[in-house]
């Protein structure tokens, strides 16, 4: 505040605190647990970070967000109802973002080597027992940056992530991959599937090696959805399951149908850029009314196969589906395994989607 507050007497204290902002008094609060039992002294109860209305988060910078938010978590050791979300990027830049109901903030993590290179205003961040040094920068239109500062990228990231974890127990809501820096990769990796940590979504990017690529499919799995946008190699295998609720293959030529059969935690699978054979389609066809994806809800095939060459010798009909919400008029349908079926839209070309459902 510029002076000692703490020592001026207790009635001018009183009137001093009457005369600063919410978010002032925020401040004083957090400085110590004497300085908390002052302000309580004074009559200013429930001064908390976690109180101060959204009109009054919105004009703080964000790094006046971020500070305030670590030391009164620190404080609470619990979070408020406030949707917390924790996304990673290991790409050309390293960064995570941490979003709430109130507030986004990204942090850019960098080496301690590179720091001399930022001009800004200089800080430091309390990241469990670690100080972290930060500077925080304007570019031309006035756009606030932090940048963190640690040995290294990826150590520096995990310190933020681990911390949450801890703390939290924080999962990863998107974990960004699109880096050929095959060390940062492995130990990111390494640390998730060490911690066990939770990652719901997975997005892997260009120009992520091959050889990277699988070893996150080996190691990271999604809660939710795993999604690639690479180009492989057609000579490109992977034999073993992607685990994750939702998977999505752009470009997916080496997705095969044994991959999608080993996939029998998946609710929706997509998958474009491959060409699948009459003869795969009807062997997956075969396998799913035995009951071998018990989870399924969705599936969608790039194929140059006609829906119906791969429905040939099944039995089915056509009819109205109510639950095939947005297919209008009448579809085909199979029976699938137990009380399941399966729903194909007539007028698919080029692809091969079905829909399924209890009856």
């Amino acid at each position: 505040m510029g002076f000692p507050i703490l020592k001026i007497p207790f009635v001018a204290l009183k009137v001093l605190l009457d005369h600063l902002t919410i978010v002032e008094l925020v401040t004083v609060s957090l400085l110590s647990k004497r300085a908390d039992w002052f302000l309580k002294a004074c009559g200013k109860k429930n001064v908390s970070f976690f109180n101060l209305p959204n009109s009054e988060i919105r004009n703080l910078s964000d790094f006046e967000k971020l500070e305030l938010f670590l030391l009164e978590s620190r404080r609470q050791r619990q979070l408020p109802e406030w949707r917390f979300k924790l996304f990673c990027s290991v790409s050309s830049d390293r960064h995570i973002k941490i979003g709430c109901t109130h507030f986004c903030i990204e942090i850019y993590i960098e080496t301690l080597y590179d720091m001399r290179k930022f001009a800004g205003i200089r800080k430091s961040l309390k990241i469990g027992d670690s100080l972290i040094p930060v500077v925080v920068t304007r570019g031309y239109v006035g756009v606030e940056r932090i940048r963190a500062f640690a040995k290294s990228n990826t150590d520096g990231m995990i310190v933020f992530i681990d911390y949450f974890k801890k703390r939290f127990n924080f999962s990863i809501e998107k974990l960004e991959l699109a880096e050929r820096n095959a060390e940062s990769i492995k130990t990111v990796v390494n640390y998730l599937n060490s911690t066990q940590a939770v990652v719901r979504n997975v997005e892997c990017y260009p120009p992520l090696s091959e050889k990277d690529f699988i070893l996150i499919l080996r190691n990271v799995s999604a809660t939710e959805k795993f999604s690639s946008y690479l180009k492989l190699s057609w000579n490109f295998k992977f034999k073993e399951t992607i685990r994750a609720k939702n998977i999505e293959i752009r470009l997916g030529h080496w997705f095969t149908i044994e991959n999608l059969l080993m996939s029998n935690e998946s609710e929706v699978i997509h998958v474009s850029g491959s060409d699948y054979t009459k003869k795969e389609l009807r062997w997956f066809l075969k396998k799913w009314r035995e009951g071998k994806l018990p989870k399924l809800k969705e599936v969608i095939l790039a194929t140059k196969v006609s829906c119906w060459d791969a429905l040939e010798g099944c039995e089915r009909w056509e009819g109205a589906c109510r639950k095939c919400d947005g297919w209008p008029g009448s579809v085909v349908i199979i029976k699938g395994h137990g009380d399941s079926h399966g729903c194909f839209h007539a007028s698919d070309r080029n692809s091969y989607r079905m829909l399924i459902h209890d009856n």
